[in-house]
């Protein structure tokens, strides 16, 4: 008769893990998952973006950088709802940060610069027509 050994218990975390799990005999799997990120890498490399440019950013003593970081979460929150995100919220969040700190809409326009689709595209015009509704205020 075989001795049975028992294999000891694993954690698998990380950002975007893709992988497999086996498991046999009388072995418990619980598998949580969480949406951390945006479903698209577009809109995953334009908050990166802006985060680092959050950060890297100098003191603005009309801005404080944790208002500021409050905003952009507030927005990347909404958009990885995609097509299920309020877009009035999302255009009114956004001119708030243009009239906060342009240079940051700067780069959430540069990011989206190249082709971009599905709700993407949809968060683009967002972006054009709040920074269009600021310069007209």
């Amino acid at each position: 008769m075989k001795k049975k050994t028992q294999e000891p218990s694993i954690s698998i975390t990380g950002e975007n893990v893709i992988g497999t799990i086996n498991a046999g005999g009388n072995a418990n799997v619980k598998i949580t998952q969480k949406i951390i990120h945006q479903a698209t890498p577009e809109l995953n490399t334009l908050f990166k973006s802006v985060h680092k440019k959050v950060k890297s950013r100098r003191q603005d003593p009309k801005v404080d950088k944790v208002k500021l970081t409050a905003q952009v979460n507030r927005i990347e929150k909404e958009t990885a709802k995609g097509k299920e995100a309020d877009k009035d919220k999302l255009e009114g969040w956004i001119m708030k940060l243009e009239n906060m700190a342009p240079d940051i809409v700067d780069v959430m326009l540069a990011s989206l610069g190249g082709p971009v689709a599905g709700f993407t595209a949809a968060f683009k015009k967002i972006v054009e027509r709040a920074r269009k509704s600021t310069a007209g205020a």
